[in-house]
Order: C-alpha cells, then structure tokens, then sequence
C-alpha cells in the first residue's frame, strides 16, 4: 500500500496516474479473487470439518459399542470356560462311575462264571449218582423175584388193603424215581383180587 501511495504522490501526469488506477484496479480484481478463492477454500474446510465431526462422533459411537462387544465377549468366555471346567468334572464323574459299573460288571462275570461251573460240578454229580442210583435200582430189580401175596401180606380187610395200596402207590408209580410199571400191574393185580375176595365175604 505504501508503495501506491509513493507512486500516487511522485505522478507528474495523468498517464502515469491512469497507470497507476489501472495497477490499483487489477490489484483489486486479484485481491477479490483471493478473498473469493479463499471464502470457498474456507467453505470447504468447514465442511470438512463438520464431515471431520461427524466421523469422530461415529467413531466414538462405534468405539463405545466396540467396548460393550468386547466386554459382553469377555463375560461369555469366562462363562464358557466355567461351564468347560464343570462339563469336564461332569465327565470325569461319570467316567469314574462308567469304570466302577466295569469293575462290577467284571466281579458279577466272574461270580457268575464260578457259580455256573459249580452248577456244572453240582450237575456231574448229580448226573453220577443219578446213573448210580440207576444201577442200584436195576440191580435190585433183577434180584427182585415176584411172589403172589408179597404186597399184600398181612392184610386182612378193606381198610388195612386200601391204606397199604395208596402206600405201594407213592412208591412204585412210574412218575417217581422207584418206579416201576411192571410191579405197580402186579400190585393192581393183587389189589384187584384182594378186594373182590373182601367184598364176597362181606356180604356172605
């Protein structure tokens, strides 16, 4: 501005003071538009700025939700790792509990197994003396030689022969182990006759 000024008061002429106008004139046509390049630079960093704003409040909003994420993340983990460590005491419970069932299973297999190999012993013997007892009834069988009136010795009426014949009955059925179908036709035999005998002198 000083140097305009120096020039304004050293013009001697009306040219020198046109050129000077002029100077002042495209001076200002610059200055206008700076000031305008400058208002809208400045329009556009303002906007920048509220953009600028905007995102930071974003950011924030984001950032305190990022936090309850992270927090929220952080409480389930640690309850997911409580419930691990409980389901692997669960487990390790159960596992015990599976191996003691095992255990007992094995114990009850082997009580098992014993007691069926002494059924087994107990069978042999049974067996044995089964088929010796078997051999001592034949034996006495084919020493046994039938005589009329063997049964029934000593009966003398028709309560004693019945009482004797139900006795006979329970021992030579076929259905026991002494019996024998033969003998019991004997003893029917003998029965037969014996009552039939009683009754006629009865009623003689």
């Amino acid at each position: 501005m000083e140097k305009f000024e120096d020039k304004l008061s050293g013009a001697n002429s009306r040219e020198e003071l046109d050129k000077i106008k002029h100077q002042l004139f495209m001076e200002n046509v610059r200055l206008t538009a700076e000031r305008g390049q400058i208002e809208s630079d400045y329009d556009e960093i303002h906007k920048e700025r509220k953009v600028i704003l905007q995102e930071k409040k974003q950011l924030a909003k984001e950032k305190k939700q990022l936090s309850t994420e992270l927090l929220l993340l952080k409480e389930q983990v640690e309850y997911e790792r409580k419930r691990l460590k409980e389901d692997e005491k669960l487990i390790d419970q159960k596992l015990k509990i599976v191996q003691r069932s095992y255990e007992l299973l094995e114990n009850d297999r082997n009580n098992i197994s014993n007691e069926y190999r002494k059924i087994e012993i107990e069978k042999e013997k049974l067996k044995n003396r089964s088929e010796s007892f078997r051999k001592s009834m034949d034996n006495s069988r084919k020493k046994f030689t039938y005589e009329a009136g063997f049964f029934f010795k000593g009966v003398n009426n028709m309560v004693a022969l019945k009482k004797r014949y139900k006795e006979l009955l329970k021992i030579f059925h076929p259905d026991n182990v002494c019996g024998d179908n033969e003998i019991l036709l004997k003893i029917n035999e003998e029965y037969a006759d014996l009552k039939e005998r009683f009754d006629i002198s009865r009623n003689a």
